[in-house]
């Protein structure tokens, strides 16, 4: 009689064996599945949201210079059903200029929180052109220019940060502005069991080799200064690439191309720009003398008088008049302007016309 209540007793065990692997089982297992039939990953984005709008926009935004905005780390997944959803922290979504979308925001049932059981960890780019000056003397030189990604270890890893328009790639010193151009790249790396320490995969968006195929979409933000600054502003955080006396005619064209893409600048596209935007002609302009010693030139109130964007040369060397900051009302050796020589900066009148020279101004007028 021993021997069926034995067998008994070691199937009950077995049981409870069984039992017991079938849960550690389901508790290992259960997170594969979950990520086996989760939409699979695709790609990642960048949304940028300006302060007020509640929606993040994925391509390039213009906004004043000062306004706050947030970039936004989006990974979209695909559905088994071939549809998009969208991981981010973003309360709304829009791919601007997309044809496949129309520039229609995404639908709210398309965004999710990262829930999974994959540890990500974001990390942020800006792609800048590098170097940020180049003086070009054939096409061998504008060869070696182009965009690169810039890791930015001052910001967080966190999927939503505070945006800014300063390059990492800034040897000039124009710490903490608030206008100009800036593009940017989001990274996602994802670790799952076994990859503690490197990951499994990384996933990222647009980047330095799509800024030229896709100028009109990049995640771009061009803030920048009211009135006729505006043109003077936005070449902040681009390259200046500048074509020496005896140059091929192409590679002008070539530069004053990229100008136009917004991708690169040179002094002569940026001053075209100035002066374009207040229907200006470099022929038609009408210089006067400005004794910045004497203070003999005014700023505002008066026909003549200088006015932010306006310009100011001595001979050749030509800077585009930024802000009063010398004697009130005076247009003076401490005055700001932007220049363009070896660079983008923002510099004392006094820092640029150092010697001899009859310094004059030419007034574009005010905004109107």
């Amino acid at each position: 009689m021993e021997q069926p209540a034995k067998d008994s007793q070691n199937k009950i065990l077995l049981a409870a064996i069984v039992f017991v692997a079938a849960i550690a089982a389901a508790v290992l297992f259960q997170p594969r599945v979950r990520e086996a039939l989760a939409p699979e990953l695709k790609t990642a984005w960048v949304g940028i949201e300006v302060e007020g709008s509640g929606v993040a926009e994925i391509g390039p935004l213009e906004i004043e210079a000062g306004r706050r905005f947030t970039l936004h780390a989006v990974l979209e997944g695909v559905e088994r059903n071939g549809e998009s959803v969208y991981y981010t922290l973003a309360p709304a979504l829009r791919f601007s200029g997309d044809t496949a979308s129309g520039g229609q925001p995404v639908a709210a049932d398309r965004l999710r929180r990262w829930d999974r059981s994959r540890r990500i960890i974001i990390r942020w780019f800006t792609v800048e052109g590098v170097p940020p000056y180049v003086e070009l003397t054939g096409k061998k030189d504008l060869e070696g220019w182009g965009f690169q990604e810039l890791y930015r270890s001052d910001w967080p890893l966190t999927w939503s940060i505070p945006g800014d328009v300063n390059p990492s790639n800034d040897s000039l010193g124009n710490v903490a502005k608030k206008f100009g151009t800036l593009r940017y790249q989001v990274s996602f790396e994802l670790y799952g069991l076994g990859e503690e320490i490197l990951p499994g995969e990384r996933i990222r968006s647009w980047g330095a080799g799509d800024v030229r195929s896709h100028p009109d979409r990049f995640p771009t933000v061009y803030a920048l200064l009211p009135g006729r600054l505006a043109p003077a502003s936005r070449v902040f955080g681009l390259s200046q690439l500048v074509p020496l006396s005896g140059s091929p005619p192409e590679i002008g064209q070539e530069v004053a191309g990229l100008a136009a893409k917004r991708l690169a600048y040179s002094r002569t596209t940026v001053i075209r720009d100035q002066l374009r935007a207040a229907g200006k002609r470099f022929e038609d302009l009408v210089w006067t003398r400005a004794d910045l010693v004497e203070e003999t030139s005014r700023w505002g109130g008066a026909q003549g008088d200088a006015y932010p964007g306006d310009l100011v040369r001595v001979g050749e060397r030509m800077v585009v008049l930024y802000e009063d900051r010398g004697k009130p009302g005076a247009l003076d050796y401490d005055d700001l302007c932007f220049d363009y020589a070896l660079g983008t900066a923002v510099r004392r009148l006094g820092d640029v016309f150092t010697g001899d020279g009859v310094v004059e101004l030419a007034s574009l007028g005010p905004q109107g």
